[in-house]
């Protein structure tokens, strides 16, 4: 395995996603036709960059899973498929927690990266969808499980979460999940006041001027920027073989 980096996975000017702070945790909103995907592949890939694991739930079968999944990413896209991933992401936290923070030389500040250890990163590609996709059983499970991983898996860095959807509403999530993720990235046109206030929790006529999207282009909210203005990392896919760049960035977490 290649040696592990843990420097902050530059975004946008000095929008950072940093895995070992409070606001390891990101929620990607993006209505279609957003850039969605091309920013969530050049985060993924900046995970495997930077040693370590990456694990994916994809239940509308997307491309995107398919991508990651022929590169030997687990890749979940079952109700069945998408419980188990989240149970094991859920014990190799705790097991984290039980084999690695019982020592007394553990100090309030100790995190995975002090201890030198990989973080698993769970990107969950349309929550909102994929918690409809199985029985009323299932979903409880799932957001059970996600609950756990969203108040607990930072210090241990097993199952950070990277959660999108195309909308979201203030039901939507459970609060205990939602408000953990305090990396939050809004793109896109056409955004309604309301996504706004909730992805962000800000409003509109807070901005300086008024408000610009597209593909690619919002606005950030995180701890250490406040709300700024954001546009996606550009990839172009025609001059790289991204499965190839894939394949050899995998081949180096192991």
């Amino acid at each position: 395995m290649n040696n592990i980096d843990y420097t902050p996975i530059p975004l946008y000017d000095k929008v950072k996603w940093d895995l070992t702070s409070e606001a390891c945790h990101v929620l990607l909103i993006s209505p279609s036709g957003g850039g969605k995907t091309t920013l969530l592949s050049y985060m993924a890939a900046m995970v495997l960059k930077r040693g370590h694991r990456l694990v994916l739930i994809d239940n509308k079968n997307t491309s995107f899973g398919a991508l990651f999944k022929s590169i030997g990413v687990p890749v979940a896209t079952s109700p069945e498929e998408t419980i188990d991933l989240l149970k094991r992401c859920v014990f190799d936290m705790e097991d984290t927690y039980k084999s690695y923070f019982s020592s007394e030389n553990i100090s309030l500040d100790t995190n995975f990266s002090k201890l030198n250890l990989q973080a698993t990163v769970l990107i969950w590609d349309e929550v909102l969808a994929g918690l409809e996709c199985g029985s009323k059983e299932q979903k409880r499970s799932m957001i059970q499980l996600l609950q756990q991983l969203a108040l607990k898996s930072r210090m241990s860095g097993q199952g950070l979460l990277v959660l999108t959807s195309q909308k979201l509403l203030a039901t939507d999530l459970p609060l205990s999940i939602s408000s953990q993720c305090q990396t939050r990235l809004l793109l896109g046109a056409n955004i309604s006041d309301e996504l706004f206030h909730t992805t962000l929790g800000s409003y509109k006529k807070e901005l300086a001027s008024s408000y610009v999207g597209g593909v690619g282009k919002g606005y950030a909210m995180t701890p250490k920027t406040g709300l700024t203005a954001f546009e996606a990392p550009y990839m172009d896919f025609s001059q790289v073989n991204f499965k190839q760049l894939l394949k050899k960035l995998k081949a180096g977490t192991k």
